[in-house]
């Protein structure tokens, strides 16, 4: 029996990531933004982390010593990340100021919980100062961070830890990248 409606299965989109010398265009812009700003941004591309989970934490959600932080993901999941030497010392920078009532880890002027629209203002203003080619959010720099850890040779389901996927299957679309980018490494180099 042929089906009357087939259609070909069109494959996944490869997640936009910045490449090194994109990263470091960010890296030079974002050495300029306020302690809170660059905790913000460090911890984003050190931990892979969403931007809904990085606003729900909390101060005592943190521990810089051994550079871990207990994230409620999607569905409610709890799951601890790691995030970079440099991230601890920028938070712990960003701590001294921090009100000690205050449960929330980052605020906003007002003193109250930062919001995730907030974080998204942050990166695409990053990225209009460094002149990415495209818009930056708190998205790319998790592809960037799943990405640069494949590129080191971290294997798929530790990745997937990292990330809090349920699914392996999830995970593999950063598997395809390597080929995607030898593709657009010969048409530039080769026409």
């Amino acid at each position: 029996m042929i089906k009357s409606r087939w259609r070909p299965k069109i494959p996944k989109a490869v997640p936009k990531y910045l490449d090194k010398p994109e990263q470091a265009r960010i890296n030079l812009h974002a050495d300029q933004l306020s302690i809170r700003d660059r905790a913000i941004f460090e911890y984003l591309l050190s931990s892979g982390c969403r931007r809904c989970e990085l606003v729900t934490l909390n101060v005592t959600d943190v521990d810089l010593k051994n550079r871990t932080a207990w994230v409620t993901g999607k569905g409610q999941k709890k799951r601890q990340v790691h995030f970079s030497p440099l991230c601890a010392l920028y938070l712990q920078k960003y701590l001294e100021t921090h009100p000690p009532h205050e449960q929330a880890l980052f605020l906003n002027r007002f003193g109250k919980r930062l919001k995730g629209r907030s974080i998204y203002y942050l990166t695409a203003k990053l990225g209009r100062q460094a002149k990415l080619g495209s818009n930056l959010g708190p998205h790319r720099l998790r592809h960037t961070f799943a990405t640069n850890l494949l590129a080191k040779g971290a294997e798929l389901d530790f990745i997937s830890d990292e990330l809090g996927h349920s699914n392996l299957s999830t995970t593999r679309i950063y598997a395809r990248l390597p080929a995607e980018q030898i593709v657009s490494l010969y048409k530039k180099f080769m026409g």
